[in-house]
């Protein structure tokens, strides 16, 4: 038996499994900022906890992006052969949405740490994937194929650095770049693409096609716990620095003043 709703519980959990991830992560990141606590944030664990929840973030939203998609067609099918023009502007919406957050990001960055304020965070990413991911979300297996290649190519410009700033949205990073947080085009498109072939594979339609097991009660507190946080992840990724900042200022760790 499912439960009654649009939403996939398990869905839910990987994406609030995601934030605490970014929670831990982000707080032992201001410990260290701040001098509070000094830890090694660029190797070891901790980066790949970073790392992982970042990954885990993009590839549920290709997944959901995908569901999305299979329901919206069930109500607005294709006109021979065409995407109905009916769908399109929704996924424009949602990237209109999601960049302009992205930009209100640079804005507070740049106001209160403008030495390395955001400069195409994960926000302008999910806003930016959310148009360019439209086209790729006909495709089942071949998003495979297509993810690998921004994935790879990504890791190609990883190391690299050019003489031009016009590009950096993709990865092409100029001379001298410093970001508090950076999710180019390559790589972070491929994790999405492959979100967006488990999708299509596993939620064929827009219904699941596997059993998960206990899932349908939602019973357990740390099934529910997480699920929440999962269901209101983009509040919690708004709201999580103010309220960290708050912490060190009311224990004393912090100076207003440096900001």
């Amino acid at each position: 038996m499912h439960l009654q709703t649009n939403r996939f519980p398990e869905i839910d959990l990987i994406r609030g499994l995601a934030v605490l991830f970014m929670l831990v992560y982000h707080f032992l990141y201001d410990l260290d900022f701040f001098g509070i606590a000094e830890f090694k944030l660029n190797s070891g664990p901790l980066l790949w906890a970073g790392r992982g929840s970042a990954f885990l973030f993009i590839m549920v939203s290709g997944t959901a992006l995908s569901i999305s998609y299979s329901r919206a067609h069930k109500k607005k099918p294709e006109i021979e052969g065409n995407t109905s023009p009916g769908i399109f502007p929704k996924y424009l919406k949602r990237g209109v949405k999601l960049f302009s957050l992205g930009l209100l990001l640079t804005g507070i960055t740049w106001i209160f740490l403008p030495g390395q304020y955001i400069i195409f965070g994960i926000l302008h990413f999910f806003g930016v994937s959310a148009v360019l991911a439209y086209p790729f979300l006909k495709y089942g297996k071949e998003n495979l194929f297509f993810g690998l290649f921004f994935g790879l190519f990504g890791l190609y410009l990883r190391h690299r650095t050019f003489g031009f700033s016009s590009l950096l949205w993709l990865g092409f990073r100029p001379e001298h770049f410093r970001s508090l947080d950076y999710f180019p085009i390559f790589p972070w498109f491929g994790v999405l693409l492959l979100g967006i072939y488990l999708g299509s594979s596993l939620y064929t339609g827009g219904k699941r096609q596997f059993e998960v097991p206990g899932f349908a009660s939602g019973t357990d507190i740390s099934f529910k716990g997480l699920s929440s946080l999962g269901k209101h992840s983009l509040a919690i990724y708004f709201a999580h620095q103010p309220f960290f900042l708050g912490l060190f200022f009311l224990g004393g760790f912090i100076d207003p003043g440096i900001l």
